[in-house]
């Protein structure tokens, strides 16, 4: 009877409703059918009047928005899945409602200024309660360091006076040893001098033995003997200018057998230096074949130093004409030690000019390693005016694999001063792609440091598309330099740019060289910018690594910043994966500060996060009950200031045992911050609420379980208002409870024997 003439109040308002206002009340209506509940009852529900209610059904009255959230929540409460779409539909539809009436709409526009600016206020107050929160933290870890400083300062202190008499004895035998073993070692370098001088006296006494005794037998033939001498030495003048390959080879040879090496090195040595190139390769071929190797290699220095430039490499092509490489690698060498840069150039070019590619990059490779910079600099110079670009590659290539950064920065330098600006790009390059990490980041510093920062940032770039391993000392050595930003951009380039196995290594490595910071970065990088697709094979990924997804999302979520945290939430949310959400929730609520958790929370509530839901609240307090996570749940609520949340938990949890609330209120007491407590402003909440649920006997229950968990503050809370509410009723009820395991006086077990009494 009641509905029906309610729905016959409404028909007969609505011809007089305007249309902003009609279709509002028809859409709250729809919402408050849900419920199932009549006017009057929910009414009282609300403590509200009925008629109130009514005008807000039949749109004869705009009602506040707080009024149509309510209504939203019990029926979400009930199990009615309604939308976040839906809600903002009917909160546009409210305010197109207000904005009918000209004075309601100034009203609705100036609440929801108020609104905006109070949540603007909460987040403000929040973060300020986490930095406090940090900032403590930091103090107290700070002092507990001092502390362990002065404690080992002690200690060693202490160790030092201990140990300093033994030191003092050990100090004496040391100083005793120390001056016998300076003198053994004068006694060892005057007998190694005594032995070395007897040596050399047996030597000299042998050789006037020799002496004497061929003086003895060539006494009768000195005369002819000294003929013999002229006309040796007239002919080995005669066979330098006249003699063919194989007269110089036996004569070699002979010089050989009679233990004249050095004559016999002379003869080649003067031969290398005046015949001709193809004459000297043929001599230098037919020593090798004789096994006369030593002459040959003796005469090659010679040559390169006596000879032009165009001979040395007629020299070169000669002897890799006839297979001798081994002297051509020596004639080479000899050429980078002895020669001045521009006839170096000269000899490369000739090389390159005979077809002699690899002979020329090799040589201006070698000479470029091992020349100082100014004349490697000459050298690049000379080879450019001649016009082989070529070369400079690999000049430069092999600068970069050996040379040290200071020398190729010095480099670097000298060629911008002459206007080659692109060739330190190519060595920055080069050096980017085959030196070590460490070399790198050192290259990048001393570049920037000389004002060459093109080439630092092809540096930067170009080593950033080398393998894993790589990237990883790469970060590990920017770190080291205070470069933290060029750290987190490596990581950051190589997140967004490389494959998923790939960025898998990356993540999985920095964890397991103690890198966690940086593999916390990788991952909250990871899980912001990889799209929603690839995230679920992302994490597969991981799990299938040491130490798995679960273990690196809570070492994330314990360094990321709120905003952070509630990033690689939300991602993890939108892509399905409610397990991996919860880990970041529940890590976020159990490890981090209240404040940050707040600062998580209200950001949540912003994206319209379901974990923010009533209903989600609701079925997590219900399914923790009195755990550490619905307290931390809880003391985060408060911290952000997101009481309308708040109050959906506490109701959730008033409703379980008298001992589950005990329970919780000490959880609350824990983990609460006692330089900014919230315990006792969520207690009375709690216990308010307690009050409008609960019966006269389930408060007396309540009581007595605070008091077991010594919770006497909260105790006498609801006591105080359990017996302005309830009176009479309550205290005796309160009494009757505390005293019935009490004796009596006039009770017979009073007044019973106790059978040890008895006998």
């Amino acid at each position: 009877m009641e509905r029906t003439a309610q729905e016959s109040r409404l028909a007969a308002l609505k011809k007089d409703l305007p249309p902003e206002k009609r279709a509002f009340a028809e859409d709250l209506r729809k919402v408050f059918l849900v419920l199932e509940v009549s006017v009057r009852r929910y009414a009282a529900r609300r403590i509200m009047d009925a008629s109130t209610v009514t005008r807000y059904l039949s749109g004869d009255r705009v009602p506040p928005w707080d009024f149509v959230a309510a209504v939203i929540a019990d029926a979400r409460e009930g199990g009615v899945a309604l939308t976040f779409e839906t809600e903002a539909a009917l909160r546009d539809l409210h305010r197109a409602a207000q904005k009918s009436n000209r004075r309601d709409s100034e009203k609705q526009a100036l609440q929801d200024q108020l609104a905006e600016v109070d949540e603007e206020s909460r987040r403000i107050r929040a973060r300020q309660r986490a930095l406090e929160e940090a900032l403590l933290d930091r103090q107290k870890r700070l002092a507990e360091a001092q502390s362990r400083c002065h404690s080992l300062v002690l200690e060693l202190e202490g160790q030092w006076l201990t140990h300093r008499a033994e030191v003092d004895l050990w100090q004496g035998e040391y100083n005793e040893l120390r001056s016998e073993c300076e003198d053994l070692q004068e006694q060892v370098v005057f007998l190694q001098e005594a032995l070395a001088v007897a040596r050399a006296e047996q030597v000299a006494a042998e050789d006037q033995c020799v002496r004497l005794e061929a003086q003895l037998e060539q006494l009768q033939e000195l005369r002819g003997d000294d003929q013999s001498r002229l006309s040796l030495m007239a002919a080995l003048d005669a066979t330098d200018r006249t003699a063919s390959v194989p007269e110089l080879i036996a004569v070699v040879s002979d010089l050989e057998s009679r233990t004249q090496r050095a004559m016999a090195s002379e003869l080649v040595t003067s031969v290398s230096r005046s015949r001709e190139v193809r004459e000297v390769a043929a001599l230098l071929s037919a020593l090798h074949g004789a096994g006369l190797h030593a002459h040959a290699e003796s005469a090659l220095p010679a040559m390169v130093m006596m000879r032009p430039v165009e001979d040395t490499a007629a020299m070169a092509l000669e002897l890799r004409a006839v297979g001798l490489e081994e002297y051509v690698v020596m004639v080479l060498r000899a050429s980078i030690e002895l020669h001045t840069p521009h006839d170096l150039a000269a000899l490369v070019s000739c090389l390159h000019g005979a077809g002699q590619h690899e002979y020329a990059k090799s040589l201006v490779g070698a000479a470029c390693v091992a020349r100082p910079v100014v004349e490697v600099a000459a050298v690049l110079s000379r080879l450019r005016d001649q016009g082989l670009d070529s070369l400079l590659s690999a000049a430069l290539d092999a600068m970069a694999g050996q040379r040290a950064v200071g020398d190729i920065v010095a480099l670097s330098q000298a060629m911008h001063d002459v206007g080659w600006h692109h060739l330190p790009g190519v060595l920055a390059s080069s050096v980017a792609g085959r030196r070590p990490a460490t070399d790198v980041a050192e290259l990048i510093e001393e570049l920037a440091r000389c004002g060459l920062e093109r080439e630092a940032d092809v540096v930067f770039l170009s080593t950033q598309s080398r393998r894993v391993e790589h990237l990883i000392a790469l970060v590990s050595a920017l770190q080291s330099t205070n470069k933290h930003a060029a750290a987190a951009s490596v990581l950051f380039r190589a997140i967004t740019t490389r494959p998923l196995a790939d960025i898998t290594a990356l993540i999985t490595d920095l964890h397991a060289t103690g890198r966690h910071q940086q593999a916390s970065d990788a991952l909250i990088t990871a899980l912001r910018t990889v799209d929603t697709g690839d995230l679920t094979d992302q994490l597969g990924s991981l799990d299938k690594t040491y130490p798995g997804s679960h273990t690196l999302l809570e070492g994330a979520t314990r360094q990321a910043s709120p905003e952070e945290a509630a990033g690689m939430f939300l991602a993890l949310e939108a892509s399905a994966l409610p397990h991996h959400a919860d880990i970041v929730f529940e890590c976020t609520l159990r490890e981090r500060p209240t404040g940050h958790a707040g600062i998580f929370l209200n950001l949540l509530r912003g994206s319209q996060s379901h974990y923010t839901s009533i209903l989600a609240l609701r079925e997590r307090a219900r399914a923790d009950q009195a755990t550490a996570v619905t307290a931390s749940l809880i003391l985060a609520l408060t911290s952000g200031e997101l009481l309308f949340e708040l109050d959906a938990v506490l109701d959730s949890a008033i409703e379980n045992e008298a001992a589950d609330i005990a329970m919780l209120l000490r959880q609350l007491r824990k983990l609460d911050n006692p330089k900014m407590p919230l315990v006792g402003a969520i207690a009375r909440r709690m216990l308010n609420g307690t009050l409008r649920v609960r019966t006269v006997s389930e408060h007396v229950s309540l009581v007595m379980a605070l008091e077991t968990a010594e919770l006497t503050e909260h105790s006498s809370d609801l006591v105080a208002a359990a017996t302005a509410l309830y009176a009479r009723q309550f205290t005796d009820a309160l009494k009757k409870e505390r005293t019935k395991h009490e004796q009596k006086i006039l009770s017979r077990a009073f007044w019973r024997k106790t059978p040890a009494a008895a006998k």
